[in-house]
């Protein structure tokens, strides 16, 4: 049986206006979170309000208010859930790749990406358009933090390169293309195209 998932991101979670200790508390913020996340799939973001959130919650507006100043700190803490759970996924996927060989990891890393990228999709691609009204910077930094460490564990030592900005770029690289994948032709076609796209850009760049 493997550890249990580490959270690392955002953990002071300045998003919020008080951070849930007791069991009812976390279920109501839970709540409050996965019902956010329901709607931004099924409704414009501009559509979207408190009172909606806390409804489909089953929780008082008080209650939501309690945590929660506004729509955007819940939008931000569905974000902050949704890094948390594709860091424990990376990390996970990550520290069992044993092959030895660097075009394999590098079609294991693709594929690890990908995977973790089709889960939730819908709220992935809702999210797109709502992202740069949020102050959720502290979240991304973090989760590049901790992705480049388990990243770097893989990279290969070459004399005069730095091992820690190599990792950096094709971490932040891959991260925007899945990101643009979002928006492009949804096809099992169009995916192996940029999959086999990407396996040249890294191969090229992590090769002397």
């Amino acid at each position: 049986m493997g550890a249990a998932p580490q959270t690392h991101t955002n953990a002071d979670k300045k998003y919020m206006l008080k951070i849930p200790v007791q069991k009812r508390s976390k279920e109501t913020v839970a709540s409050i979170v996965e019902s956010c996340a329901r709607l931004l799939v099924q409704e414009p973001y501009h559509a979207i309000t408190t009172d909606k959130i806390a409804e489909m919650a089953g929780v008082s507006i008080g209650s939501l208010y309690q945590f929660f100043a506004n729509k955007e700190a819940i939008v931000a803490a569905v974000i902050d859930d949704l890094l948390q759970k594709d860091l424990a996924y990376i990390e996970e996927k990550l520290a069992h790749l044993q092959s030895p060989d660097l075009d394999a990891k590098i079609h294991a890393f693709i594929d690890i990406g990908f995977t973790r990228f089709h889960d939730n999709r819908p709220l992935r691609t809702a999210l797109q358009g709502v992202q740069g009204m949020l102050d959720y910077w502290e979240t991304r930094r973090v989760f590049f933090e901790h992705y480049q460490k388990a990243v770097l564990a893989h990279m290969p030592v070459y004399p005069g390169r730095d091992r820690e900005m190599m990792a950096l770029f094709v971490v932040s690289c891959f991260n925007n293309i899945l990101q643009l994948g979002l928006l492009g032709p949804q096809s099992p076609e169009h995916e192996e195209a940029i999959k086999k796209e990407v396996f040249t850009l890294f191969s090229r760049y992590l090769k002397p």
